[in-house]
């Protein structure tokens, strides 16, 4: 799982003030700024800790009101977490810092200057910023929320960027989470960026003069780089696609197990200036859309069931050669295979076939791929049967299948694994959860896909003691894949509701229809004193994709996501009160539930 190589951090929103601005080349200026809230800092009565960024490769989201009001485009500060409210001037960006000081109480970071000296019109909103910051100005932070732990049996590395991921080599070759020899392969735009960086006696730093986004130059670069004896630790940085070649040579070629590496898509080629615009999650981000239109979806989705791209990746083929590989005849894959070509799922060279560049995401990106192939497909395949639900008041899913959401990933232990996946999100807000002490007294009792990651979480934070050993209440398939999450753990699973203080239902109910809902919420509350019900209660602003996560929600269980009334009103009929709420951020709130009388 992957919090198991992420260290969640107290979410904080922080205004720190400019201190010096240097051009460092004429590609890129360096911004070092301090300030009272880089330490152990009061606002509204709470205290928050000083800046923590323990990890070589940590985000911080720097905040931009371009035109506008800064103070309409801040999230909301609460004690344990914030909230990314709606705002039309927003603009945010993600960025490493290149350096940190606690000593001097200072934090630097380096932007790349893409736009010519004269004219910045066509400068994004942090090199806008950069170029007018002055000492003494202010610039708002929140973050970072969590810290990379590079794999403890690494023993040399390997390393691939572009101008974007500089920050982030130069803290690993400074501070060497992992002491073995470094091996960087980094693309600049023009020799004048290249930057003397801190090399030890056995590194080797290979730069690559390319214009931006030239995954070939990259990929060229990397396969003459002589692999070393023992175990290698694979880190990335740059724009997305270029480092499609990338993950491919090193799962194919290297044979890198997936949890050594972290290669993650900085940009996009298509954004007007390429700046440092990692994702929220840490992880990579997806490629340019694949599909324009339903026919294009469908295209793709039967490309990837009948393994017609993995079968084209497996070596140069033509279309009478594809057709008799997959078992088709060739008039009756043609149509296919040319629409396939039209979006750049694949290529032709004259009468070869070869991945393009969007089958390359699809081939590299699990994420993207599952769009297509996976229970997002699924639940994107229920909206057909939605104008006719609307009026019955009838989940689409359940028309369409005969049978609810909840049931049907009850059911599959694979399906449920999807689920966990998605709570992953709870990771980042274990400090939050964590800061509630009074709640993880004896031995916990967790229920839902988030089980396994809050029990590893808060066990790790310290929040369950040592004596204690948390228990996850599972049966079936998803208890399959809870256990298969937990991998070798100080976990107990059960069947059956032990005695308990606590019971934590851990996105357990977003997938639920109200029925269903009430029936899980129940079941503990003969065993256990208290529940508490951690789930998203609001839409968080900054995902692309809250509306339509909401008719999807729509389609799956009758209704639009649950706020927090809803939350209180199944609690209460399962036998519940809320007595207390918690705003953990991004939406997700614990509500504190006593049995009612």
């Amino acid at each position: 799982m992957t919090q198991s190589r992420l260290t969640p951090l107290p979410i904080i929103l922080r205004r720190l003030v400019v201190e010096s601005n240097e051009l460092v080349n004429p590609r890129l200026r360096r911004v070092r700024l301090g300030g009272e809230e880089l330490g152990a800092f009061e606002r509204d009565g709470v205290l928050f800790p000083a800046f923590a960024s323990p990890g070589f490769d940590d985000h911080v989201k720097l905040i931009f009101a371009p035109g506008g009001d800064i103070a309409d485009a801040l999230p909301v500060q609460r004690a344990h977490g914030i909230e990314w409210t709606a705002s039309p001037v927003r603009e945010s960006r993600d960025y490493t810092p290149v350096e940190v000081d606690a000593d001097a109480g200072t934090i630097a970071f380096d932007f790349v200057v893409h736009s010519d000296s004269g004219d910045r019109s066509a400068a994004g909103p942090a090199e806008a910023w950069a170029a007018a910051a002055r000492p003494g100005d202010d610039l708002w932070i929140v973050g970072p929320k969590s810290s990379t732990v590079v794999p403890p049996n690494a023993t040399w590395t390997l390393m691939v960027a572009d101008e974007t991921g500089l920050p982030a080599v130069r803290r690993f070759l400074t501070e060497r989470p992992v002491p073995g020899p470094v091996r960087a392969v980094l693309a600049v735009a023009d020799p004048v960026a290249q930057q003397v960086l801190p090399v030890g006696p056995d590194d080797e730093i290979t730069w690559v003069c390319a214009e931006p986004g030239d995954g070939a130059a990259l990929a060229d670069a990397v396969a003459g780089i002589v692999p070393l004896d023992g175990a290698p630790y694979i880190w990335g940085a740059g724009e997305s696609r270029s480092l499609l070649p990338i993950r491919k040579y090193v799962k194919r070629e290297l044979a890198v197990p997936k949890r050594d590496v972290d290669i993650t898509g900085y940009w996009h080629l298509r954004e007007l200036v390429p700046e440092q615009a990692a994702a929220d999650d840490g992880a990579p981000t997806a490629g340019p859309a694949v599909v324009e239109s339903p026919v294009t979806w469908f295209a793709v989705r039967a490309a990837l069931r009948l393994g017609l791209i993995e079968a084209v990746d497996a070596g140069r083929i033509g279309r009478a050669g594809l057709a008799r590989r997959l078992g088709i005849r060739d008039e009756r894959l043609a149509p296919l295979v040319d629409l396939l070509i039209a979006c750049r799922v694949l290529s032709a060279d004259g009468t070869a076939l070869t991945v393009g560049e969007r089958g390359d995401v699809l081939l590299t990106d699990d994420h993207a791929r599952q769009q297509f192939d996976g229970v997002r497909a699924e639940q994107i395949l229920a909206l057909t049967e939605l104008a006719e639900c609307l009026p019955a008041a009838e989940p689409a899913w359940r028309r369409r299948t005969g049978t609810s959401f909840a049931r049907f990933a009850a059911s599959d232990a694979a399906v449920y694994a999807e689920l966990i996946e998605d709570a992953e999100r709870l990771q980042f807000l274990i400090p939050a959860l964590a800061a509630l002490s009074a709640l993880w007294t004896g031995s916990p009792v967790f229920f839902g896909p988030g089980a396994v990651t809050l029990a590893q979480g808060l066990r790790t934070a310290g929040a369950i003691g040592p004596g204690a050993v948390p228990t996850v209440v599972a049966q079936g398939a998803p208890r399959a894949a809870l256990e298969e999450a937990a991998g070798a753990g100080d976990i107990l699973f059960t069947d059956d509701w032990p005695r308990a203080q606590t019971a934590i239902a851990a996105c357990a109910l977003a997938h639920c229809e109200d029925e269903e809902a009430v029936a899980l919420l129940a079941a503990p509350r003969p065993a256990v004193r208290r529940l508490v019900i951690v789930e998203s209660t609001s839409p968080d602003a900054l995902s692309p994709r809250v509306a339509e996560d909401a008719v999807l929600s729509l389609a799956l269980v009758g209704r639009a996501p649950r706020d927090r009334e809803q939350l209180g009103r199944l609690a209460r009929d399962a036998g519940w009160r809320v007595v207390n709420e918690a705003a953990l951020g991004w939406g997700v709130s614990a509500l504190v539930c006593e049995p009612t009388e």
